[in-house]
Parts: structure tokens; sequence; C-alpha cells
């Protein structure tokens, strides 16, 4: 990787490779992939003193909900360690991302999931309760909210958390009926046949003060984002 960086000479670094566990990874995989990774590339990085910004993507979820959690709050941590030392010239922004959501997405994440169910009327899609709220992003705004945090590099501190995500909460069962209706789907939803998981949040919500401030805010609401979503995923294909 030092010579990849060295033959790349970036001048800054937008970190969003992850793995998330639901692959049959295991805890070694995960560590590799969302804390060792990250912290190397942060080493060959302080070799290059012209590299000052290093963008991570970190997630909303509290650390004890998965080892996926777990991991990326670990290298947060690691990273603000390293962008702290006096001798470091990197820029740590941390981005806390929330629930973000788009076409061709991965088909094992909850959202693709359920839409690619209802696409297709199952006879049925077993969901939890469904009271959870969430802060659902369109990938679009999750592009130009990090576009916006590069632009906006030099009046950032040293460290930083950055909270992205649309500043609203609708719950898991709004997202799904919402999705339902949209796609005109005969499928039945259990809403409640599944339990919550271990440790599950019930209310997830970006703060966007601080992207406000740099003069950023969302462009879609749930139902644009999520027909949008519909009309390249699906339509487009069938067309």
């Amino acid at each position: 990787m030092a010579s990849l960086v060295t033959a790349w000479n970036p001048d800054l670094v937008v970190h969003t490779a992850c793995a998330y566990g639901r692959s049959g990874e295991s805890h070694t995989d995960l560590l590799n992939a969302n804390v060792r990774l990250g912290v190397f590339l942060l080493e060959c990085l302080r070799a290059k003193a012209d590299v000052t910004f290093f963008v991570n993507t970190d997630s909303i979820l509290p650390p004890d909900v998965s080892a996926y959690a777990l991991s990326k709050h670990q290298f947060a941590q690691w990273g603000k360690l390293a962008a702290s030392s006096p001798d470091s010239a990197v820029r740590f922004a941390n981005v806390r991302l929330q629930h973000m959501y788009g076409a061709g997405d991965n088909p094992a994440k909850f959202t693709t999931h359920a839409l690619h169910a209802c696409h297709k009327n199952q006879p049925f899609l077993d969901l939890t309760a469904g009271e959870q709220k969430r802060d659902f992003i369109h990938i679009d705004d999750v592009v130009s909210a990090y576009d916006c945090i590069v632009a906006n590099q030099s009046k950032l501190p040293q460290v930083s958390d950055i909270e992205v995500g649309s500043g609203t909460a609708p719950t898991v069962k709004q997202f799904v009926q919402t999705a339902h209706r949209l796609l005109t789907s005969t499928t039945t939803l259990r809403f409640g046949a599944l339990p919550y998981r271990s440790c599950e949040p019930m209310h997830c919500e970006a703060d966007l003060s601080m992207l406000k401030r740099m003069g950023w805010t969302p462009r879609m609401s749930l139902e644009q984002g999520l027909q949008l979503t519909i009309d390249k995923e699906f339509n487009q294909c069938a067309g």
C-alpha cells in the first residue's frame, strides 16, 4: 500500500472501504478491513507532507450492536489519535453516516432486500415491528454532503465529527410501507414476525448543524429518494 500511496500521490483521501460481516466474514476479517486497513493507510499518508485531509466513513450505530459497528468505532478512535499527535499533518474528518440507500446497493442490506421483495411481489416479507426510527438518506445526498465537506476542509479543525443524514427519522415501518405503496406491491408485510436484535437503537437521527453551517442541506425527501431508487433499480432495467 505504501508504494500505491506514493504512486497515486493523493491530495486527500475519502475512506469508504469496509466489511459489514453479512457474508460470513470472521471477526479477524472485520478488523482487517475496518481497522487495520485504515490505520495502515494513515501511516502511509503521514510520510506525505502535502496530504492534509482524511475523510473517514463511520457508522452511526452504537458499538454494542454488532462487530461491524464496533470495528468502525474503533478505527474512528485510531484516526483521531493519529491526527491529534503533535507531528501529524493530517486533518481527520469523521463522517458519522446514517442509513444510506439507493439503486445498485448491496442486496443483503435491509433497504435493498425490502425493495426487491416488494418488487417481486413475494407472498410475504417478515419484519420486526418496525417502530425503530432511522434517518434514511439517499446516496445522491450523501455524495453532495461529502463534496461539501471536501470543499470546506480548510475551515475544519484538526479532528472533527460530522453527522450526515436527512435530519429526519421516519420509522422502519414507514420506509417499508412507502416502498410497498410506490411499487404497488401485493407482498404481505408481516410486521412483528421478527424480534429486534440485541441492543437495537430505537432512534437514530443526524444533527445537521455542522453541515448547515457549511451551506449544505439534503435535497430529497424519503418519497423522492425511494421513487428515484425504484426508477433506477427496476424501471430502467425493465426498459
